[in-house]
C-alpha cells in the first residue's frame, strides 16, 4: 500500500493543527497522500477533503438535529472513501461521536489509529474510554493530566505539548486604563460551529446592546472561524456596530481589551494570548441536564481554570449565561484595572504548564512509527 494517511479534523482549531501536522509529515515522508474530513487549512495543505468539516457542525448530546442528515451523509462519504482507498494509518482529532464511529470501520479494515487532541472523556461520558481502549492504538494528548488518565485506563498515551504554543505568542501590552474606560474593545467569540453560532448569537447581540448603552464608543469585534462563512456570521450579527474579523479569533483577541469567549479551544487561545475574558456557554435542555449532572460537580469547565485549579476567568454557564450577567462581567473588567491585570497575570501560567515538545513534529513522527514507513 502507498503511504496514505486518513485524517479527520472536524473543528476549526483541529483543522489548523492538522494542517501543520501534515506539513511536518510531508517533510519526513514527501510522498504521503492524505484524504479525509477537514476545512480550509487542510485543503490549502493539499489534503483531498472527502467531507467538509462544516457538515459536522453539531454540538451537544442531543442538539443540532437539523444537521444530522448532513452528518450522516458525510459519514457515508467518508466510510466509502476509506473502503475504496484504504490507508496506512489514521489520525483522528476531536469530534468523538463521529471519530469513534468511523474508528470501528478503520479497525475492521486493519488501519492503525492515532488519536490526537483527546475527547474530554475525563470530564464527562467517561464510559467512552472503553471504546478508545478497544479501537485506538495510541493517544497523543495535549494536556499533562490526560496522560495519567489514559495510562490509568490501560491506554498508551504520550503528552506532546500543546500545538497552540507553536502559533500563539503572548501579547506584549495593553492600552492605558483611560482609553479602555472610554472606548473599550471587546472580542465576542460565539464558537466555531454553526450550531454554536445559532445558540449564542442572540445572547451576544443582547449583551452588545447593553455594552453600547453604557459605552457608546465601544468596539465589538466578532471573528469569522474557518469553519464558518463570512455570510453566516454577518447574518447572525447584522447590526452595524458588530465588526467582523476575517483573520479569525486570535486577531480579534489581540485587538481586544477583554473578551467574551464560548467554552472550547478559543478559551485556551485567549489564555495564551493573555487577554482577560469571561467564559460562557449555553446548551439545549437535554445536554444541559447531562452537563449539570456529569460535568459541573467536577469544578470548572474552562481549560484555563482546570489547568490553574482556580477560577481565574468567570464561568457563566447555561442559566447563568444571560446578557445581564455577561454585561456585568464586561463592566467589571473594563472599570476594575486591578481585576483585569490580575486575570492577565494568572493566564500567563497556562503557557508554562502546557510546554512540551514541538507538538506537530512529534505527531508526524509518531504517525511514521505507527504506519511503519
Amino acid at each position: 500500500m502507498s503511504e496514505t494517511l486518513f485524517l479527520v479534523a472536524g473543528e476549526a482549531s483541529s483543522d489548523m493543527h492538522a494542517a501543520r501536522v501534515l506539513a511536518e509529515l510531508r517533510a519526513i515522508a514527501p510522498g504521503v497522500e492524505c484524504f479525509g474530513v477537514g476545512g480550509s487549512n487542510l485543503r490549502a495543505e493539499g489534503m483531498d477533503v472527502v467531507a467538509d468539516a462544516r457538515r459536522l457542525g453539531i454540538v451537544g448530546l442531543f442538539g443540532g438535529w437539523g444537521k444530522v442528515r448532513d452528518a450522516l451523509g458525510a459519514y457515508s462519504s467518508v466510510k466509502r472513501a476509506v473502503r475504496v482507498r484504504g490507508a496506512s494509518v489514521a489520525l483522528l482529532m476531536d469530534l468523538p461521536d463521529f471519530n469513534l464511529t468511523i474508528a470501528r470501520e478503520l479497525r475492521r479494515l486493519g488501519v492503525p489509529i492515532v488519536y490526537y487532541i483527546s475527547p474530554q472523556v475525563w470530564a464527562w461520558r467517561k464510559y467512552r474510554v472503553r471504546k478508545i481502549r478497544r479501537l485506538v492504538h495510541r493517544m497523543l494528548v495535549v494536556f499533562p493530566f490526560e496522560r495519567e488518565f489514559y495510562q490509568a485506563h490501560g491506554i498508551p498515551a504520550e503528552f506532546v505539548g500543546h500545538p497552540l504554543l507553536e502559533v500563539i505568542e503572548p501579547r506584549e501590552s495593553f492600552r492605558p486604563q483611560e482609553q479602555i474606560a472610554y472606548d473599550p474593545v471587546i472580542a465576542m467569540l460565539p464558537g466555531s460551529r454553526a450550531s454554536e453560532l445559532r445558540q449564542h448569537a442572540t445572547l451576544l447581540r443582547d449583551t452588545g446592546e447593553r455594552i453600547r448603552q453604557r459605552y457608546p464608543r465601544a468596539r465589538l469585534v466578532v471573528p469569522v472561524a474557518s469553519t464558518l462563512s463570512e455570510g453566516e456570521v454577518r447574518e447572525a450579527f447584522p447590526e452595524p456596530w458588530f465588526e467582523l474579523e476575517i483573520a479569525g479569533g486570535q486577531s480579534a483577541l489581540r485587538q481586544a481589551d477583554l473578551a467574551l469567549v464560548a467554552s472550547g479551544t478559543a478559551t485556551l487561545e485567549a489564555a495564551l494570548v493573555g487577554t482577560p475574558f469571561c467564559l460562557f456557554y449555553r446548551l439545549g435542555w437535554a445536554s444541559r441536564w447531562a452537563f449539570d449532572n456529569i460535568v459541573r460537580y467536577r469544578g470548572f469547565l474552562g481549560m484555563p481554570n482546570l489547568l490553574l485549579g482556580q477560577e481565574v476567568v468567570r464561568e457563566l454557564l447555561n442559566s447563568e449565561a444571560t446578557a445581564e450577567n455577561l454585561f456585568e462581567e464586561c463592566r467589571r473588567l473594563i472599570e476594575d484595572k486591578a481585576a483585569r491585570d490580575e486575570c492577565a497575570r494568572s493566564l500567563t501560567s497556562c503557557r508554562e504548564i502546557l510546554a512540551g515538545g514541538h507538538a506537530s513534529r512529534l505527531v508526524a513522527e509518531r504517525l511514521v512509527e505507527v504506519a511503519g514507513w
